[in-house]
Formats: structure tokens, sequence, C-alpha cells
């Protein structure tokens, strides 16, 4: 565990949820409404760092395990499986009842795309938005782990490894260029096949770190610790510029030089603000943000309920800070109670047989054709 990024994992997480404080926008105060419409609503950025840091956690926890064959593809998808879909099956049931005004065919359909974590596929938020409506990331995310395995071969290669990224940073630009704006969040920010760009440059950072990793400038602290003060300085003034760029842009390639710049700095975890995300209590919300991105929209969608019902239900900015407290409060229990009980329940029903066989080929010397028993003659690459 790298205790800076899981850190950030909750700091991203928080501005996700500040961008779904819709209500914010109507507030009386203009100093309020600013600051929404100008830095909260450029919060969905979050779901960028966690598509990055997603490829380079996985490649830091999976990649030399898949190429020596330690870790299968199966037991790879499972353990993917176990991590994510409890919760996710949790939510979605929950969400339901906010569905019950869909007819029943229309309910019958979109749940069975949120049950199989398909969503996301289809060009319309009148799908992917449904049930728990973040969970569309999750079906990129589900997307990203089929396609993993198969990723770590082709990025073997330093040539591969560039050319894989060569047809996001064409087709993304071109196709901004020719298609309307309204279907920008759907094709650009949403479809799992062009934000395999994020994940597949998490994969190469992890590349990168991992061949530097001993002689990085980076492990100089004073020296860390500048890079992590522009880094974060950095992603601050992309921000602060966000407004002269268009939309489409920034649901794809816009943020992606800060947000690389944040994962690969962070890694080596040696600055002054490094020390201050290692704090065992922010390491800890890190490690809860995954219940919290699941959870939050759906107390803020319950909390808006109830506020139709009953006048005395605070609004505007109070609303947000008791959406954040109960969110806060639900994502550790669902944490400690739910989603780790469950991981570890649906990995023990899905584990693989303990037994090794005798003359095993490994899926790194397959994919050399190097004979079995003759893994020492390989040269594994860093």
């Amino acid at each position: 565990m790298i205790k800076p990024l899981t850190s950030w994992r909750f700091v991203f997480a928080i501005l996700v949820f500040l961008s779904h404080m819709w209500f914010l926008e109507f507030e009386a105060d203009p100093w309020v409404v600013d600051i929404h419409n100008y830095f909260f609503m450029e919060g969905f950025i979050g779901v960028s760092f966690f598509f990055i840091l997603s490829g380079f956690i996985l490649s830091y926890s999976y990649q030399e395990k898949i190429l020596n064959g330690t870790t299968s593809f199966s037991s790879f998808w499972k353990a993917r499986f176990a991590r994510i879909y409890p919760l996710h099956l949790l939510t979605l049931l929950m969400a339901m009842p906010l569905m019950l005004h869909e007819s029943f065919i229309n309910f019958v359909n979109k749940l069975i795309l949120n049950a199989l974590l398909l969503q996301s596929f289809i060009p319309s938020d009148g799908f992917y938005l449904t049930f728990n409506a973040v969970s569309w990331s999750l079906s990129d995310e589900m997307f990203f782990y089929l396609c993993f395995p198969f990723l770590v071969f082709l990025l073997v290669s330093t040539r591969n490894r560039w050319l894989a990224l060569l047809p996001y940073f064409i087709i993304v630009p071109i196709g901004i260029y020719l298609t309307r704006d309204v279907f920008h969040h759907a094709l650009f920010y949403v479809n799992p096949i062009l934000r395999t760009g994020d994940f597949v440059i998490g994969m190469m950072l992890y590349k990168l770190y991992a061949n530097r990793k001993d002689i990085e400038y980076l492990n100089n602290r004073r020296f860390a610790s500048v890079a992590e003060v522009f880094t974060v300085l950095l992603l601050g003034a992309f921000i602060y510029f966000h407004d002269q760029v268009a939309i489409g842009y920034r649901y794809s390639i816009y943020y992606m030089l800060p947000m690389s710049l944040l994962v690969y700095v962070f890694a080596y975890s040696k600055g002054v603000i490094s020390d201050i995300l290692s704090n065992k209590t922010l390491v800890f919300l890190g490690d809860t943000s995954f219940s919290f991105y699941l959870l939050h929209i759906l107390v803020l969608r319950y909390y808006i309920i109830l506020q139709e019902k009953y006048a005395f239900i605070p609004h505007g900015y109070a609303a947000a800070a008791i959406i954040l407290a109960v969110t806060i409060a639900g994502s550790i229990i669902a944490y400690k109670y739910y989603e780790i009980p469950m991981n570890s329940y649906v990995k023990k029903r899905l584990s693989d047989s303990r037994k090794t066989p005798k003359a095993r080929v490994t899926a790194y010397e397959r994919y050399k054709g190097i004979p079995a028993g003759r893994a020492g003659e390989a040269n594994m690459p860093v």
C-alpha cells in the first residue's frame, strides 16, 4: 500500500461528491455559488484520477505475478470481482426504490445492464446514470480488469507500450471535433473503450516507476517535497484555467498531465505533503473511499426526497454538510462490516484449487515459447 496515494483517493472522492451537490448553485450567498460553479463542478476529474491510479496500482500489485505465472488470469479476475461486486450489488439494491417510476420493461432492462456492469457501453444517460448513477465507472473498471492481463503482455515491449496509446491521442481529439457537445459525456467521459487510455497511462507510469524507483531524484526528500508542491499547484492551475478548454477535452485528455504527475510523484512518498497524507486517519478514509464513492449519490437522492416531504430538513450548504457526514459514517460502517468481510468471503468461494501441476508453464513462458521446466532461463523484463 502506498499511503499518500491511498489518501488522495479520499481527496478525489470528496471532489466527486462536491460536483454532485447541484443545489448549491441556488444558494443565496454569491460566494457559495461562485465556488460551486467554478470549482466544485469540476470535481468530476476525480474519476480520471481513479482510472489512472487503478492502472498503476494493479500493475504494482499484479504485473510480475501475471508475468511469472504465480497469478493466473482467472485468479486475477476473481479477485477483482470479489473486490468491487459485493458493494456494487448492495448499492444496486439500495437504489431500486429510486427506479420504481420506470415501466416494468425499462426497469428490468436497466437492472440487468447494471447488474452485469454493462451500462456504460450504452451511450445514453438514460441507461448509464440509472440506479446508483456512479456505478457506470465500475462498468468501466470491470472492462479494464478484463483487459489488464492482456495489456500486461502488450506493454512488456517498450515499442508496443507507446504504440498502445497512439490511437487514443488521435481518436479522442478528432472525435471531439467531429461530434456535438451533447455526446461528449457519453463518448469521452463514460465509454469504457475510450477511457481505457487513462488506465493504460497508469500502467505505463508503473513501468516508469519500476525502472527508476532506485535512481529517481524523487528519492531525495528536498527534491521530492518541491516536486509534490509543484504537482499540486499544477493541478490547481489546470482547474483554474478550465473554462478556457472545451468540456470534451476536460472529460478526456486535458487533466492527464497533472493527474499522471500526481500519481508518479506521490508513489515515492518522500516529500512533506506525503508525510501529511500518510496520517493514519487520512489513509483509513482513503481505504473507505470506494464505499464513500458508491454511497454518496444514494445519500444525496434520499436526502432530497426527505426535503420534499419535510420542510424542516436543512437546505443549502447545511444540507451538503449533513450529506457528507452521513456518507462518511455510512462508508466507514460499510467498509468495516460489509466490504472487507464480503471481499474475503467471495474470494474464498471463488478461489482456485491449491494443487500445482508438476510441469507448470507460466503465462510468460507461453508468451515467449519457453518449454516447461526452463523458467530459470527466461530473462524477465523489469
